[in-house]
């Protein structure tokens, strides 16, 4: 049964090596029903026989290259018809490709429906991506139009361009503009009335993308993409065959024997296990899980464990969610305490059952289409490792992922575990979740994931994550996100890590100078600083307190309200330290030069056995003379051993904390008998002489001033004299045995 009205129709067809593709013959046999005349218009030129087959089917055919796409086509089919009269009768021209197999059934009722609208021209569908325009795939353009002026002067200036992102523009776009500027009435056979929750969120914008939804509304074509390109389809490449082997048999069969398209069937045997960590999420987690639940893969268990809640987590789940776990689509587990989400997941890797895991968080929403286009793009690339696409930020109406490089991943995080799928196996090969990482534990976990092979980006919106930062329960909000990232630097990162350790107590006029002197610090390191008040009482831990505030990316408060002592606010300082290496800034002191941190820190890494280095620091000539330090001692090596602390006899003995660095390793394990009775410049240095080489840098980098309240234990009520001669009597217990007699002298002299 053919139209009664009379058509022309100009399809263009792409050519592979003088051959004609697999699809254009079926195309153009169901083209026939709505055509009187038909020319084919190829981009290259064509084998003898392909004009054969050709012939029952195009009154004309024009094989030629060109780097016009389809519009070139389009133009010299149009122009062609034009001067051999095709046009002067015809009441509507029809401009198709082969860019879509068909048709499934008949072109016939999509044209029954259309021709009584009365358009001026119209599509099979629109698209809202980039700008509303009718798609051009396949487009029936009215007598009036394409005699028209302006559609004549269009399709005239079509002609090539680099980048198909200016013919997109130019031609995509800009015909349906020029057109409807011009008063053109159009229309389409599916509307594009997908929506999303968010006015910027791209994921539905482009109707294509839905290709089982098209086909059941009636469209009589089926996208090439959608069956060879994975993020192009959100149904699914092997739902996609599924629908067509049942309901388009022929076209399925000419889908199907193409390999690359065939392959997309094995998407279906993909399984997955979802891991979910949940701690007092009663409140949204049901929406979480019913997002997961809804996923058009199949294939698939939810593992939810349940890190302790203390609010209605429990019940919520287990009275809405009873069906699907007494079949086992989701297993619940609760722990008794709270163990923190590494635990928790790695919990539910270990009851994992399936050889692909995804992460779920029971505030995020996944798409439903996230496991389908991840099990599709799995076996389109057998032997990658791990998966991920982006995520959609709603409070801020952007989205989130981008293809992948390693040295920016090394520097941040830019995929989030919520689009991230990975092989169970690299659990065993690569470890699971870092429990000493509080925050940031998906990044370390896929820095990891990532060292050997890189993972495969797919370029689509898989989840709707929420972001409210005045949710204190949040990871995000109650955890420091410095010392999270300083660590995970401190592992992997290209650029070496340092923590600034600023003690104080009772420093008010001088803290804010020693703050502002660690923040000036410049060099080729991350840095942190760690601001750890031992419970001043004067106005000190109201200035770190605005510090802290005014510079969150950098700085950290850990002051208590408590005085504990200056050796025990130490220990605390160092156990808060995230870098691989610690600098000490008294809060009463300063440092002079802006490259002190930078300097030290390429001498220890010159010297991978050195245990510390340390610098020549000056008094401030606002400490008392009688507690002024005697100028530095010259002559020092670059690798002085313990004898430089005997060689001074003054009260702070050649070495200050503040002109010093070392290795988080070696402070973190310092015995307690270094802390005995108080932590000071003399034993430490000779305990760490027993581990290796000490470096000096002989420059000024620091000033110093000695806070008496503090220096001297006030607790112990101890002169200078007899502090100084405890300290010597703890250094011994310290110091290597050619050093012990000096020790002993020195006591003697002081006794």
């Amino acid at each position: 049964m053919r139209s009664s009205v009379r058509r022309v129709s100009v399809f263009s067809a792409s050519v592979s090596d003088g051959q004609l593709l697999s699809q254009t013959l079926p195309y153009l046999e169901g083209l026939r029903a709505v055509s009187d005349s038909i020319i084919v218009v190829c981009n290259g030129t064509l084998a003898p026989d392909q004009y054969d087959a050709l012939a029952p089917y195009a009154l004309h055919v024009i094989a030629e290259p060109h780097d016009e796409y389809h519009y070139g086509c389009y133009k010299r089919g149009t122009l062609w018809a034009f001067d051999n009269g095709l046009l002067d009768t015809a009441e509507s021209l029809i401009l198709c490709n082969d860019t879509f197999l068909g048709p499934v059934g008949s072109f016939l009722p999509m044209f029954e429906i259309m021709d009584a609208r009365q358009l001026d021209f119209w599509g099979a569908t629109d698209s809202r991506e980039h700008s509303y325009h009718v798609q051009t795939y396949f487009l029936n353009i009215s007598r009036n139009v394409f005699i028209s002026e302006v559609f004549n002067k269009f399709i005239s200036k079509i002609t090539s361009h680099t980048e198909i992102s200016q013919v997109i523009h130019q031609y995509e776009l800009g015909l349906t503009r020029t057109l409807c500027d011009a008063g053109f009435l159009s229309g389409v056979f599916i509307e594009n009335r997908l929506a999303a929750a968010h006015p910027s969120d791209p994921a539905y914008s482009n109707i294509i993308f839905s290709p089982l939804y098209l086909l059941q509304q009636g469209l009589p074509l089926v996208n090439i993409t959608a069956l060879t390109v994975p993020h192009l389809n959100m149904d699914g490449q092997n739902r996609l065959l599924a629908w067509l082997r049942r309901h388009a048999p022929a076209v399925y069969e000419l889908a199907s024997f193409d390999v690359e398209i065939k392959q997309f069937e094995d998407a279906t045997d993909i399984a997955f296990s979802l891991i979910m960590a949940t701690y007092n999420r009663a409140s949204s987690i049901t929406a979480a899980i019913r997002a997961a639940l809804a996923q058009n893969h199949e294939n698939f268990e939810l593992i939810i464990v349940d890190d302790g809640s203390t609010d209605n987590t429990q019940f919520t789940i287990e009275q809405t969610f009873q069906t699907e776990i007494a079949t086992g689509r989701i297993k619940y587990i609760r722990s008794p305490e709270n163990i923190g989400v590494s635990n928790a997941r790695n919990l539910g890797i270990a009851l994992a059952c399936n050889p692909w895991i995804g992460y779920v968080d029971s505030d995020n929403i996944l798409r439903p289409y996230f496991l389908s286009m991840i099990a599709n793009t799995i076996t389109q690339n057998r032997t990658a490792d791990a998966f991920y696409g982006k995520i959609f930020v709603g409070e801020r109406g952007i989205a989130i992922g981008s293809p992948f490089n390693r040295n920016a991943l090394l520097h941040q995080n830019f995929i989030d575990i919520g689009v991230f799928v990975h092989r169970r196996s690299l659990v065993s090969k690569w470890g699971g979740f870092d429990p000493d990482l509080r925050r940031l534990v998906d990044w370390d976990l896929i820095i990891r994931y990532t060292q050997e092979k890189e993972p495969i980006f797919v370029p689509r919106v898989f989840l709707d994550y929420h972001d409210d930062p005045n949710d204190v329960s949040r990871i995000t909000v109650k955890e420091s996100l410095t010392r999270a990232k300083v660590r995970v630097h401190s592992k992997y990162g290209p650029r070496e890590t340092v923590s600034t350790l600023i003690l104080s107590r009772n420093n008010r006029d001088h803290i804010a100078q020693a703050i502002e002197s660690a923040l000036g610090q410049r060099g080729n390191f991350e840095h942190e600083i760690i601001l750890s008040d031992d419970g001043s009482i004067d106005g000190t831990a109201q200035i770190v307190a605005y510090y802290a505030e005014k510079y969150p990316l950098i700085i950290r408060n850990v002051g208590r309200t408590q005085s504990v002592g200056f050796s025990e606010n130490y220990r605390y300082a160092i156990q808060n330290a995230a870098a691989n290496f610690i600098s000490v800034l008294k809060g009463g002191d300063t440092w002079a030069d802006p490259e002190k941190n930078a300097k030290q820190l390429e001498c220890l890494i010159r010297t991978p056995t050195a245990s510390m280095i340390f610098s020549r620091i000056e008094p401030s000539e606002s400490v008392p003379a009688a507690l002024r330090l005697p100028e530095q001692p010259h002559g020092f090596n670059s690798r002085p051993d313990g004898n430089f602390v005997l060689s001074p006899p003054s009260l702070n003995l050649g070495m200050n904390f503040s002109s010093f660095m070392s290795r988080r390793t070696i402070l973190n394990d310092l015995p307690s008998v270094v802390y005995d009775p108080q932590i000071n410049e003399v034993s430490l240095p000779f305990y760490l002489d027993r581990l290796g080489p000490i470096g000096f840098l002989n420059q000024v980098t620091a000033v110093c001033r000695t806070n008496l309240s503090y220096d001297l234990d006030e607790a112990l009520q101890r002169t200078p004299r007899e502090r100084k001669r405890d300290i010597f009597k703890a250094a011994m217990r310290l110091a290597k045995p050619e050093y012990r007699q000096k020790i002993q002298d020195t006591i003697t002299v002081m006794a």
